[in-house]
């Protein structure tokens, strides 16, 4: 179960806002904290990757035009990495057309700048009521405490380098990346080198496998890395630090 709140359950809702103009950034993480929420922020796709691998969180809010990494192609892949997770877009963007495309990009709601903080914080309210509080059928990695668990209790325990990996494909675009990219995002752990990933990916496979029944969960593509063969449900262990 992720952390989530809304004042019906006095559970505290994390959000991060996704934002690259400094000044409504810090305005918005500032109005977003005084319900009691956690809130942090960040400039843009990457940053906000990072803080996810930091903490998952329970509502993202997400400016359109940002550099890098539009708002639309952060929604595609955060929604197929975390269906559980609620998804604002908050933009300048009016047009009818816009709309549609930001709901079809994966956005449970699209308000126009300037949006008032009555309605911004009655909409988070209403997502946080509807964020799923379960896993429903899929496998859920538990990045707190390195485990994937099925709904029927099976689990398999995993190393920190085995979690970081499965998050990392989690999070990618079509849920694939290159050796070379994959390697990147893994940044320093031991024995994470090219020579070594093949039997990492096969040795992780092999145990998910085995404990699971869950056989190719992860695909070597010719040419193209590693692909996640299906979604799975990020979220942090009840109780765990929010740090």
């Amino acid at each position: 179960m992720i952390p989530s709140v809304s004042s019906d359950t006095g559970l505290v809702l994390d959000i991060v806002v996704v934002e690259d103009h400094d000044f409504v950034r810090e305005e918005l993480v500032t109005f977003l904290q005084r319900p009691g929420w956690r809130v942090r922020g960040v400039d843009c796709g990457e940053a906000l990757d990072d803080a996810l691998r930091y903490r998952p969180a329970d509502v993202v809010v997400i400016d359109l035009n940002l550099p890098g990494e539009d708002g639309l192609s952060i929604s595609r892949r955060l929604r197929t990495a975390m269906p559980q997770l609620g998804i604002l877009m908050l933009t300048a963007r009016t047009l009818s057309r816009d709309k549609t495309v930001g709901y079809q990009s994966g956005a449970d709601v699209y308000l126009t700048k300037p949006a008032s903080v009555a309605e911004l914080e009655a909409v988070i309210l209403s997502l946080s009521r509807r964020l799923r509080r379960a896993v429903a059928d899929g496998p859920r990695l538990d990045v707190t405490a390195c485990r994937l668990l099925l709904p029927d209790q099976r689990l398999a325990d995993l190393t920190l380098l085995e979690c970081h990996l499965l998050y990392e494909l989690s999070l990618a675009s079509e849920r694939q990346l290159d050796s070379s990219a994959l390697l990147f995002r893994l940044g320093n752990h031991p024995g994470a080198t090219s020579r070594n990933l093949p039997v990492i990916v096969s040795r992780l496979r092999h145990k998910i496998s085995e404990k699971l029944q869950l056989p190719d969960i992860i695909k070597a593509v010719r040419g193209h890395g590693y692909r996640l063969t299906l979604p799975l449900l990020l979220s942090e262990s009840p109780g765990s630090d929010p740090q």
